[in-house]
């Protein structure tokens, strides 16, 4: 059984035409997670392959649910708001703690949820090379449903169906997968297809504005781009709103540090009182509109991402690798 393999990634689309050629499942506000259970042993890894499972303690028993020769799973990770849905910005409490008081303290403090949505290593064999529909058998013929852990539904054909119930339900969206799709890992593929209701993905932070200008604890705007194809950073606008206290408190201690004296941005950034930092931050942010040519409006940070560096942030559906130096 391999030790770790890159998740398959999907294209940002619109609904597929041909729906019956397609399963549909919701878009889960997450972080993506592959678990590897050697029938012996749980391990969770993250989309750049890092090691998670310590800050993830009560999904460690998810192994004693699987078959004894072996399973990898493909999911993702949820925190739950008030009100039952996942929440990015909740989920960020638990993403970064490694400390082991601190992860027993968050357990209960804010619980997780893992969604299962794929299977990849089943008794013994790969199942890479298995179409959508033979995975998706495979993996509900697992009897899993557990405390922490549950399998994401799916239904072939019902595109349009699911995306209003997201939309309904205040979900990011849904992911359209071709049923006759082999697993590609570390591939973003045609044959998985985000088809998103609210619309966000990650930018990298190339400054900031302090609150009123002066308060260099708390942020009032952070400044975001996006690498093109041949790496340069470009200017996506600002983002000014979906901080807390305790956001501030931990955006500005790793921004400080970062400060440099130029723009790293292509574009000119037309703004008073901007603190330039050097672009290593990743964050995720939720926006409603970003037109051609123009910057993202409605913009509000959900969270740091640690899972993937700087140099991958790529506008979506851009059509060009991310260039990693």
């Amino acid at each position: 059984m391999p030790t770790a393999i890159a998740p398959m990634l999907a294209v940002l689309s619109e609904l597929p035409s041909d729906q019956r050629n397609w399963a549909f499942e919701y878009k889960w506000d997450g972080v993506r997670a592959l678990a590897f259970w050697t029938g012996r042993q749980l391990t969770l890894h993250s989309r750049n392959q890092l090691d998670i499972t310590r800050r993830y303690p009560e999904l460690h028993d998810l192994g004693r649910a699987l078959p004894k020769a072996g399973a990898i799973l493909d999911g993702e990770i949820l925190a739950l708001d008030a009100d039952g849905k996942p929440s990015f910005a909740r989920l960020q409490r638990r993403m970064h703690v490694e400390d082991t008081s601190s992860v027993a303290r968050l357990v209960t403090q804010v619980p997780v949820w893992y969604v299962l949505f794929d299977v990849l290593w089943l008794k013994g064999r790969s199942v890479l090379d298995e179409p959508y529909t033979r995975r998706r058998e495979l993996l509900e013929s697992l009897t899993i449903a557990g405390p922490a852990w549950q399998i994401s539904p799916a239904h072939a054909g019902q595109g349009k169906e699911m995306l209003a119930a997201a939309r309904q339900n205040v979900l990011e969206g849904v992911v359209a997968k071709r049923l006759d799709s082999l697993y590609e890992p570390g591939r973003r593929s045609p044959n998985w297809r985000k088809i998103k209701v609210i619309f966000g993905q990650e930018f990298v932070i190339g400054g900031w504005v302090p609150e009123k200008g002066i308060n260099q604890r708390r942020v009032g705007t952070l400044l975001v781009g996006y690498y093109d194809c041949d790496g340069k950073l470009h200017f996506a606008g600002g983002v000014g709103t979906g901080f807390n206290a305790e956001l501030h408190a931990s955006i500005t201690s790793k921004l400080i540090p970062l400060r440099i004296s130029t723009s790293p941005f292509v574009e000119r950034v037309a703004k008073k009182d901007v603190i330039f930092v050097n672009p290593q931050l990743v964050a995720e942010v939720e926006y409603r509109r970003w037109p051609e040519g123009g910057q993202i409006q409605q913009a509000s940070f959900k969270g740091l991402r640690t899972d993937k560096t700087a140099r991958e942030v790529v506008k979506e559906g851009q059509g060009c690798s991310p260039i990693v130096r």
